[in-house]
């Protein structure tokens, strides 16, 4: 019921667009490993992804799969989210797809918030509340042309013997993104290594 209800949303304030209002963009990207809030989701194989996005002048929806194999039968990740802006703050809700596996479906409610530069998002799990999520962004130029961002988040779960907390450096260059990033949690679970990723992506 909650698949539906999500879907049934997202199609719903889509099928109100016109063109006066939309606009509507597109992604696409390959990376060597599709690695998410610091933990890999490909098992450490390259990972291709797409998506769609409108925005509206008071919700903005959107849609993003990719490559994923982080459990048994897992081929591919479907992502559908809505948001919109209440007070400086953004609010939405995302669905975590994974067609082959679908028992590791989830959907999650966040809020994010900029202040003075840095980046501050907070999302929990709609099933599960005790599993959240907290991170800190900051992004900042290097010279020009190059930038970087710098992440620290953390994890926590129902079981807390999962939880971990990751640090993570992107440096950009036009569409190309070199990321660093390291885990702090359970060896055993994690790959506490430092980990690199290279990324490209195109936006339409």
């Amino acid at each position: 019921m909650k698949n539906y209800t999500l879907i049934t949303l997202f199609v719903g304030a889509t099928a109100f667009i016109t063109s006066a209002q939309a606009e509507i963009s597109g992604n696409l990207g390959v990376t060597s490993d599709y690695m998410w809030r610091g933990v890999s989701q490909n098992g450490g194989a390259t990972a291709v992804s797409g998506g769609l996005d409108y925005t509206g002048t008071s919700f903005y929806a959107g849609t993003w799969i990719s490559d994923a194999s982080w459990a048994a039968g897992m081929d591919t990740e479907v992502d559908l989210y809505i948001g919109t802006e209440i007070g400086g703050f953004d609010v939405g809700v995302c669905k975590y797809m994974y067609p082959d596996a679908q028992t590791n479906d989830f959907t999650e409610i966040y809020v994010g918030y900029t202040f003075k530069g840095f980046d501050l998002s907070y999302a929990f799990d709609e099933d599960a509340t005790s599993n959240e999520f907290y991170s800190i962004g900051y992004g900042f130029d290097i010279v020009e042309g190059l930038t970087g961002y710098v992440t620290f988040g953390a994890y926590d779960f129902t079981d807390t013997a999962n939880d971990y907390d990751y640090l993570q450096l992107d440096i950009a260059y036009g569409d190309l993104t070199i990321s660093l990033s390291e885990v702090d949690g359970d060896d055993i679970t994690y790959d506490t290594d430092l980990n690199y990723v290279v990324s490209y992506g195109w936006g339409f």
